[in-house]
């Protein structure tokens, strides 16, 4: 079974990725984790992946296009094989997506809605 895990601090999952059940379960196989930094999906020179939000408001949101990019490109590098994607919007509903292609990423099924 493989998990990617698109983040903005990619080495805080090293330590806990490396102890108890989960690094048995890496170290037979019966897991793969992959750690995707979604700082490398962004297009500026200093790498943002938040904006304030629209509409003005407190806080931070995260940018899509970063966040696109990268699971369009994780759909694509799986694609080869049978594989489900789950992403979970902010309300913690999910969207389980089969085998889609980079032309059919979350941004076509977001149109739909």
């Amino acid at each position: 079974m493989r998990f990617d895990l698109i983040t903005i601090f990619p080495e805080f999952f090293v330590g806990p990725l490396d102890h108890g059940i989960l690094r048995r379960a890496r170290e037979t196989g019966l897991v793969e984790v992959h750690v995707q930094d979604l700082r490398v999906f962004t297009k500026d020179r200093h790498r943002t992946v938040d904006d304030r939000p629209f509409g003005g408001g407190e806080g931070m949101a995260l940018k899509a296009e970063p966040l696109f990019e990268a699971v369009e490109s994780l759909l694509g590098a799986l694609a080869r094989h049978r594989n489900r994607a789950q992403l979970d919007s902010r309300q913690g509903q999910s969207e389980p997506k089969r085998n889609s292609p980079p032309s059919q990423g979350i941004s076509e099924d977001r149109q739909k809605k």
